[in-house]
């Protein structure tokens, strides 16, 4: 995997608490939490923890596109509109021409998890109009007439897990190397371990990577809450809070981080500077037979060592580290228990720092997003602590883990992810 050197040129983000990269960092470091009470009538009847989310305001309509697609903004999901918006800051600040890069050289690989189409919700207005107060079978003809005027007839188009990827590659015209991931955490960090390794092996001169998601919506919720996993919200917003000896789940979120990635080769030509380096990469997974299946510790400590043998570089190199950090009692567990395994390989322990509870948890955007802020952190030399964290468990006391911002050092920071079902992805990134 020596191959050729890749860059990041170029990063763009939007979240509940920024409406690009620059925005996002400085909110960080703020302390500003876009996590908040959200009551709506969809989720009045679901339990109180349910209006707890992190949402994006202000970006409700795509942006500008070529006249060539404009009629297919309608088919667009919420999350594909949001990493839309990542994807062309993105673009924008590598300062990239895509019209002189070949399509052929040009790969795009998307992680995508928006679920606000499964199940009826679409359906629910049409139903409450027929159904009346008491919730009774509705007459077929009157449901027929209602769904005909309330029911959008593209919001099977809107579902379609790679809506994102398609309208991307029909905008920005890529032809080479690409993929289309649908599903939970992970499948960022899958996208940009595939879009490096093409750039790698010589397939590509530039490379697109988005992650977006949107799973502050009442069906999710459900599916999430079902698995036990979000927090009870006993202390509000503030009960999100990896790492701590409190931890209960997290809340949810929606928005989209996007990565340009180049050969150095490629953008060395064209007069790019980087702002940063991908290093190393590792996916692994651990089969377990468990209801509610914990992060897989074998696994994350498999990939923490692929990633950091393949970006060949000493553990004592890290500047910090990004786990997952989804606060759920037995996941912030494994994942810990592996990195203490692993802080046996350095000098001084290596400073943690959780950031979902900024945003809400954004699932396939989330593991980008931190990859984003990470290199900011870097850049400046300072590292936001976890919000809400104040203690851990007496077995991780020899973790370093933050409470208030503190200066960092080092030429690389590592990003972890995890999905459920035994998967784990590490991802290490250098600076330029």
């Amino acid at each position: 995997m020596r191959g050729e050197e890749v860059w990041i040129t170029g990063v763009g983000l939007l979240t509940a608490i920024g409406g690009s990269a620059g925005e996002n960092w400085k909110s960080l470091r703020a302390g500003k939490c876009g996590v908040d009470h959200h009551p709506s009538e969809e989720n009045a009847s679901l339990p109180g923890n349910f209006a707890y989310h992190g949402v994006v305001s202000g970006h409700e309509d795509p942006p500008e596109v070529p006249p060539k697609l404009a009629s297919q903004r309608k088919f667009l999901n919420r999350s594909s509109i949001l990493g839309l918006h990542a994807a062309a800051e993105a673009v924008a600040c590598a300062g990239l021409d895509m019209g002189e890069v070949s399509p052929e050289r040009k790969s795009l690989y998307v992680g995508s998890g928006d679920f606000t189409r499964v199940g009826y919700v679409d359906f629910y207005a049409a139903l409450k109009e027929t159904a009346g107060d008491a919730w009774e079978a509705p007459e077929p003809a009157l449901l027929n007439e209602a769904a005909l005027h309330r029911v959008s007839p593209f919001y099977l188009l809107e579902g379609l897990p790679n809506n994102l990827f398609s309208y991307l590659s029909s905008m920005y015209e890529f032809m080479g190397p690409n993929g289309s991931f649908s599903s939970l955490s992970s499948c960022g960090a899958q996208a940009l371990e595939n879009c490096d390794r093409v750039l790698r092996f010589g397939e590509a001169d530039v490379g697109l990577v988005v992650g977006c998601g949107s799973w502050a919506h009442p069906m999710v919720l459900l599916e999430l809450d079902g698995l036990g996993i979000l927090s009870q919200a006993k202390e509000g917003a503030a009960s999100f809070r990896p790492f701590d000896k409190r931890r209960d789940g997290f809340f949810p979120g929606e928005g989209a981080a996007a990565l340009v990635l180049e050969s150095a080769e490629s953008a060395r030509a064209r007069g790019a500077k980087p702002l940063g380096r991908v290093m190393g990469t590792a996916n692994c997974q651990e089969y377990s037979t468990e209801r509610y299946i914990p992060v897989p510790t074998g696994a994350v400590r498999h990939s923490v060592e692929s990633a950091v043998a393949e970006a060949d570089i000493e553990p004592d190199d890290l500047a910090f580290i990004l786990p997952h950090g989804s606060a759920t009692p037995r996941g912030d567990a494994g994942e810990l228990s592996a990195l203490l395994e692993f802080s046996d390989q350095v000098k001084d322990p290596v400073p943690l720092a959780g950031w979902k509870p900024y945003t809400g948890h954004m699932g396939s955007a989330s593991d980008l997003a931190d990859i984003v802020l990470g290199l900011c952190a870097l850049k400046d030399g300072r590292l936001p602590p976890t919000p809400g964290f104040e203690r851990k468990d007496d077995a991780f006391d020899a973790l370093h883990i933050p409470t208030v911002e503190c200066a960092v050092a080092g030429a690389a920071f590592l990003s972890l992810s995890h999905g459920i079902g035994g998967q784990s992805s590490a991802t290490i990134v250098a600076a330029p």
